[in-house]
């Protein structure tokens, strides 16, 4: 057999390749041939292939740039260590905690300005499209991010990448199984979120407890309360009744007041608000949210505009996808519900009625065929001192037969 130059040439050139793929798979590892995922926040992403995942936080350096593909998880650092010159877009992707964007969102969306609703790993969204910068912005309630992409000459493959966002599977919906949505026992509501000591000592005396979360009427500042609170008191094994303290009736003693002429769009940031603070709280959709309405007196005029400013905070907030209910007193509020027509009603009740009776059904101001079912939570006794593990507090007592964070 001859062998020639070209022969010899060309099985080196074999061998330097060979030599070389060896060479890659040890210091790189393995080509990315495929997708990969990755879990945030109960998001599982789909990565493209080639694309890096960095992973950022305050103390982080690195440099979130929109000119590069790839993927960045969290919030970016303080101090960044950018390239003095980096120009240009491409396809890339943000996913940090959502914050203090909510309400702008929430408001855009019902305003019908420049937002839009739409679902992002089959939970509602809402979302702004920016061509001129080639950006999209998603706000996820439910996960509680913000998901921010870029892309260059046009939309499309940003916009697989976030078709191709699911929710991370679940053990069995929770381990050891989901909980119900709704809840029976003893339950309590205070002006301020205690502290976890004061929760721990009476857990295993109430199985709920009520949070203020927010509201031009509410009396209490948040406090203790704020999303590792909530994440605290529910690794406990607590359930929450959430409740937002609105503008008050026409004629209640409280302060600030709707009028019937700003009944429908006061009830209709209230609930905007109300679902942007349940957000900030770790509060998913689906979560109910109770509008406190006061006692008020009988007129004519004064219960139009309550059941105006009710049907109008009922429709929003089913439209964000929570669940709406209403707190007060059985006869004012919850009455008037009861005997209306034509309008949305609340999805739960919370009626006050202080005849110091734990018994959410037989009360002689509520028919039993109003709220059906597990939707009603009672509270039967007022501002009284219970002390419990040691630990003393002021509290109204509840009876709970509804749902419950």
């Amino acid at each position: 057999m001859v062998v020639t130059d070209d022969d010899l040439g060309e099985n080196a050139m074999r061998r330097a390749g060979l030599f070389g793929c060896l060479l890659g798979a040890l210091i790189l590892g393995p080509p990315a041939h495929a997708d990969t995922t990755v879990d945030y926040k109960g998001l599982r992403i789909t990565v493209p292939a080639g694309w890096p995942v960095y992973r950022l936080g305050p103390g982080s350096t690195e440099c979130l740039r929109y000119d590069r593909h790839a993927v960045y998880l969290g919030p970016a650092g303080e101090n960044q260590v950018c390239p003095a010159h980096a120009v240009g877009r491409t396809e890339a992707l943000h996913v940090e905690p959502l914050t203090e964007q909510t309400a702008s969102f929430a408001s855009d969306l019902l305003g019908g300005r420049s937002a839009e609703r739409t679902r992002l790993a089959g939970m509602p969204a809402v979302t702004v499209r920016d061509a001129a910068t080639g950006e999209i912005r998603a706000a996820v309630p439910g996960a509680g991010v913000l998901v921010t992409g870029s892309y260059g000459p046009g939309p499309r493959e940003l916009e697989h990448v976030l078709g191709e966002i699911t929710p991370v599977p679940r053990d069995n919906e929770r381990r050891g199984g989901e909980r119900n949505r709704w809840v029976t026992g003893m339950g309590f509501d205070t002006c301020s979120a205690p502290s976890l000591a004061a929760m721990h000592a009476w857990r295993e005396h109430f199985v709920a407890a009520n949070i203020y979360i927010g509201g031009p009427a509410r009396a209490c500042p948040d406090g203790r309360l704020s999303r590792s609170w909530v994440a605290a008191v529910r690794a406990m094994g607590w359930r929450l009744i959430p409740t937002y303290v609105g503008p008050q009736a026409p004629c209640a003693s409280s302060r600030p007041r709707f009028s019937l002429g700003t009944a429908a769009i006061a009830g209709q940031l209230s609930a905007v608000d109300a679902v942007s603070r349940a957000v900030a709280l770790g509060l998913p959709p689906r979560t109910p949210i109770y509008m406190d309405m006061e006692a008020y007196g009988r007129g004519a005029t004064c219960r139009e505009a309550v059941l105006i400013f009710l049907d109008s905070w009922t429709r929003a907030i089913h439209a964000l996808e929570y669940t709406p209910g209403v707190y007060s007193s059985v006869a004012s509020g919850i009455r008037d519900l009861g005997e209306a027509t034509g309008i949305s009603k609340p999805t739960e009740i919370w009626f006050a009625h202080w005849d110091k009776k734990a018994d959410v059904h037989g009360d002689r101001y509520l028919e039993d065929d109003w709220w059906p079912g597990h939707h009603r939570i009672k509270q039967f006794r007022g501002d009284h001192f219970e002390k419990h593990g040691g630990v003393r507090l002021h509290i109204d007592s509840d009876d709970v037969d509804g749902h419950v964070h």
